[in-house]
């Protein structure tokens, strides 16, 4: 029988080789893998389809707000209808993209979700049809995302992995900016009623420019010679791989708790901007909201350049850990917005930029605080988030990839679920500062626990061969 020393000992050395494996995996940085033309076509895929993702979610936060509420509340739900399909599908979608051609299933995905975004204006007129398209548009996505993910390691050598999860977060992250920000100045000169059609073309744009990655392995299978039984233990078959393999199971539980504070802190992003940046005008705080996820963005972006550029060699745990109690720390200092002066700020005058005009508004001392708070708690999630993802990458093998990652997507939706709607309700219920205090206390105790842990190892470590 193995005992628990000897099962912790087995794990930490786990842990300890797959650093050492994907700190040596990366020893080229980004030229390489930019040379390399069907990564190439699938990071550029990857940047408009995360576009087209997140201005859909501004554009129906903003056709809420406007013709219904501004409440919180409404934007959480708004959310859980993006993520039930991700936790009823997207394990399931990863047992058809193993067998699918996954280049064709890219295609696919992007060119149904342009359509659907057509009906906007159809089912704009009550929640429910808000909410309903939001379930498709997402149910379509989930077959996307394990496609994608899964496609990374099919179009890219072991030793550049770290490389291409860092472009890939830093893409994404710069997406989650650009997206965001996007959303305002594409809806108010398309108008609610048209911005649709631009965002679907963004959809097209991704689907084109996929159209040209040669899978140079692509194994695919059929899979109505599967009867039901067959299926479901296919099906299984992901969890049971992540369940008997720990160093995946620790990587996926890290990456659910990550995900569940990224969320946490849009739908709090909300309340924010509406009680303590935008109180006079909560309809337009709804909108604006967009300003804190993009400055949490640039920290993001900031940190994946730095782990894919200078910490390619650095400790996958002493990264992780960091990242986590820089999060928990800065989200205890966005609880002292509200103690900034509300009529403190900068004039910022009109200009005109190459035919684009821009009027002048107040840029307060709240806003400069509260981004900066933000994009330190985006440089945190990127510490976290890329070690985490190349452990992942580097540990899963090739034939049960698609199924993984559906495991992991399912997870860490899941997960977030829930604190979802606690972060909507807390904030209007026990209040947007007792929220924030709740929420980064044990992410700051678990990120000090998570390097005092391995100070203490090292020192053991040291005492023992001296």
């Amino acid at each position: 029988m193995i005992t628990t020393e000897a099962k912790q000992k087995k794990l930490n050395n786990e842990n300890i080789n797959a650093e050492k494996k994907s700190s040596a995996q990366n020893s080229e940085g980004y030229s390489a893998i930019l040379k390399n033309k069907n990564f190439l076509f699938l990071w550029l895929g990857q940047v408009f389809s995360q576009l087209g993702d997140r201005v859909t979610f501004v554009v129906f936060v903003a056709v809420i707000a406007s013709s219904f509420s501004a409440s919180t509340s409404l934007q959480s739900y708004l959310y859980v209808a993006f993520t039930i399909p991700a936790v009823l599908l997207t394990a399931v979608a990863g047992v058809f993209v193993d067998r699918w051609n996954k280049k064709y299933t890219l295609i696919a995905t992007n060119v149904l979700r342009a359509l659907l975004l057509i009906f906007l204006p159809v089912l704009d007129k009550t929640l429910f049809g808000i909410y309903a398209l939001a379930f498709m548009v997402s149910s379509v996505t989930q077959f996307f995302v394990p496609a994608e993910a899964s496609s990374i390691p099919m179009l890219v050598q072991k030793k550049h992995l770290l490389s291409a999860n860092s472009l890939f977060t830093t893409t994404m992250m710069g997406s989650l900016i650009f997206g965001f920000v996007l959303g305002d100045p594409l809806i108010n000169i398309c108008g609610l009623k048209h911005v649709h059609f631009a965002v679907s073309g963004l959809f097209i744009i991704s689907a084109v420019v996929l159209l040209f990655i040669n899978y140079k392995n692509n194994n695919v299978e059929n899979l109505h010679h599967k009867n039901f039984k067959e299926f479901f233990d296919e099906f299984k078959q992901g969890f049971v791989y992540v369940k008997n393999k720990p160093i995946v199971l620790n990587a996926i539980i890290k990456l659910a708790i990550l995900f569940s504070l990224i969320i946490m802190l849009s739908i709090l992003a909300i309340s924010i901007s509406q009680q303590l940046l935008y109180p006079d005008n909560t309809a337009l705080g709804a909108q604006k909201f967009v300003y804190i996820v993009a400055a949490s963005g640039i920290g993001m972006i900031i940190g994946a350049f730095c782990v894919g550029k200078f910490w390619r060699k650095k400790s996958k745990y002493k990264l992780i850990f960091s990242g986590f109690t820089l999060v928990g720390i800065n989200l205890a200092l966005l609880t002292l917005i509200g103690q900034i002066n509300p009529d403190l700020h900068f004039k910022i005058p009109n200009y005109n930029i190459f035919g684009i005009y821009l009027e002048s508004f107040n840029l307060t001392y709240r806003m400069i605080y509260s981004y900066v708070v933000a994009l330190f708690i985006g440089f945190g999630c990127s510490l976290i988030a890329i070690p985490v993802q190349t452990i992942l990458h580097s540990s899963v093998s090739e034939n049960v990839r698609g199924k993984v990652f559906g495991v992991q997507f399912t997870v860490i939706s899941t997960s977030s679920t829930l604190p979802a709607i606690i972060a909507a309700v807390g904030a209007d219920s026990i209040g947007l500062v007792n929220m924030l205090i709740i929420l980064s206390l044990p992410i700051t105790l678990f990120g000090f626990w998570g390097l005092s842990k391995k100070l203490i190892r090292n020192l053991i470590k040291k005492n023992n061969l001296l």
